[in-house]
């Protein structure tokens, strides 16, 4: 995908970002140009506790990747211009007293393959991408033959909804977070799913039993020729009705007519092969994708010292993170 598609996708908008914003955050955005090339990057900046560098008196803050995927990204293959938009990107943080940034690169972008531009760099996991270009036949082909069959039980049994109460998904959302055990960050207060409701390229899709009973739900981002899987819950006591499985089903065919040419699933919860999050969206999909993290430091020692001041607090914990400082004790 080329990159002046790719800025047009969801997470590269400041409409979404602002849905990650807490009360003395911003948006940063920087942008370099030269001639026809460009180098972009957009960010959540946010201050650093001040309890972590006492001793300073000046504020600090870090960037971050709103939560999914983005990344600075260029339309240049010269590796001259990047390195240079680079070193001015660099540049404007310190000025800015920006320590560090944590980058969760869009499996699409280039420039996630560019280790060395970066000061950390993995490849943290894989995720699944889905090809819409196709008809729902052919799709279909490269699903197993027990996929296909639980998808057709499925169109026997089971209603397509979309238009899903909130509070209903909120509901069966909070136990699948409990269920698994999930990271504090993805427990939403109910105004973020608000604005997520109402977000103009965000559509709330469920499968209800044909008693009425909500089975799955999820919310996708349906625009451009990208569609995202976003969030999604199941209802535990009825798991055995593969309700996840016709509500993807459904999310591509809505997907294709509304003109998307792929969908990304993302990943699993964690980074192994056995993950069974990832394992079930691999059942849709054999084009598998890398998906990066990486780090910048704009001031190394300063990040450093944050990461020792912090591990001063907990030094019962050993944990290999680029910003430890922003760990709180629920992520350890």
């Amino acid at each position: 995908m080329d990159a002046n598609t790719l800025t047009n996708d969801i997470y590269f908008q400041d409409e979404y970002a602002k849905l990650y914003l807490n009360e003395d955050d911003r948006i940063y955005r920087f942008e370099y140009t030269k001639g026809e090339q460009w180098f972009r990057s957009l960010s959540i900046m946010r201050p650093i506790p001040n309890y972590l560098y006492p001793n300073y008196s000046e504020t600090l803050f870090d960037l971050e990747t709103p939560y999914g995927y983005g990344g600075p990204i260029t339309n240049s293959q010269d590796i001259d211009f990047i390195n240079e938009a680079m070193q001015l990107y660099r540049a404007d943080c310190v000025a800015k007293n920006i320590v560090c940034e944590f980058i969760r690169f869009h499996p699409h972008n280039q420039l996630a393959a560019h280790a060395n531009l970066f000061d950390f760099h993995l490849q943290e996991r894989r995720v699944v991408s889905v090809n819409l270009r196709t008809e729902q036949h052919e799709r279909w082909q490269g699903y197993s033959k027990t996929t296909r069959n639980i998808i057709r039980k499925c169109e026997k049994k089971l209603t397509f909804d979309e238009n899903i109460h909130l509070d209903e998904f909120i509901n069966i959302y909070q136990q699948t977070m409990d269920k698994n055990n999930a990271d504090r960050f993805f427990y939403f207060p109910k105004k973020y799913f608000e604005k997520l409701h109402t977000h103009k390229n965000c559509q709330l899709l469920g499968i209800r039993a044909f008693d009425g009973e909500l089975l799955s739900a999820g919310f996708f981002f349906l625009s451009g020729p990208l569609a995202h899987y976003h969030l999604s819950a199941n209802n535990l006591e009825r798991q055995h009705e593969n309700g996840n499985y016709y509500l993807l089903e459904q999310a591509f065919v809505l997907a294709k007519a509304a003109g998307c040419k792929s969908m990304l699933l993302g990943g699993g919860r964690t980074s192994s092969e056995n993950d069974s999050l990832f394992q079930f969206k691999a059942k849709f999909s054999k084009d598998i994708l890398p998906f990066y993290i990486a780090g910048l430091d704009f001031n190394s020692v300063q990040r450093k010292q944050l990461n020792d001041s912090w591990q001063v607090n907990h030094s019962d914990t050993k944990i290999q993170r680029f910003q430890k400082y922003r760990m709180s004790p629920k992520d350890i």
